[in-house]
């Protein structure tokens, strides 16, 4: 997957580098974690760790999972920050027509503010990035594993072909037509609500 050789070398993203360690083997065949950790000088500071899948029986689809992200780190506010871009940007460009992002917003105030009062995900602040990085249909997702709960997870799909893009945006529009019209909307969801109203 690209973007486990790309973060296995390091890439620098302004004045930090961002780099994964040797992935570890997971629960399924193909599946792999990766910890990634931001570099500033001689010093390493914990970002997040990614779930890996390449797609294997009996899940043909990839997916990318980021969680348990550190937002704030001695160097870096992760949420709305170049880093948070860069990643978006590798995940998408990594990930086939299909493939799966999951991202962990639990410490992501605005999103989780915003999903939790109503606001259709593909509006939300990290829906609304993870859109412009050419995922098309979204989820809100909670997984229930026993004790071993999830945060809460945004995730994002690529369309298979130009067909589905442009049923799962024509979705989306009438999503956010019918929110625009229900609720009062600050000037930042209304900005965004434009620009998907425009998107074809």
């Amino acid at each position: 997957m690209k973007l486990i050789d790309v973060l296995e070398k390091g890439e620098r993203v302004g004045d930090l580098v961002v780099k994964g360690k040797t992935p570890v083997k997971g629960r399924l065949k193909g599946h792999q974690y990766m910890e990634l950790e931001v570099l500033s000088g001689d010093h390493a500071y914990f970002l997040m760790y990614l779930g890996l899948y390449e797609g294997k029986t009996p899940y043909y689809l990839p997916w990318i999972e980021w969680f348990s992200i550190e937002n704030k780190t001695p160097k870096l506010t992760f949420f709305d920050s170049d880093m948070e871009e860069y990643l978006l940007d590798l995940s998408s460009s990594s990930l086939p027509p299909g493939g799966r992002l999951f991202v962990d917003y639990s410490e992501d105030k605005r999103t989780l503010r915003e999903l939790n009062t109503g606001v259709p995900p593909p509006l939300s602040r990290l829906g609304f990035l993870m859109l412009q990085h050419g995922f098309t249909w979204f989820k809100d997702w909670y997984f229930p594993e026993g004790f071993n709960e999830g945060n809460h997870k945004l995730q994002g799909e690529k369309p298979l072909n130009d067909e589905r893009r442009k049923k799962h945006l024509a979705s989306i529009r009438e999503e956010v037509e019918g929110y625009m019209e229900s609720e009062t909307l600050t000037p930042t969801i209304k900005e965004r609500a434009m620009e998907i109203s425009s998107i074809r």
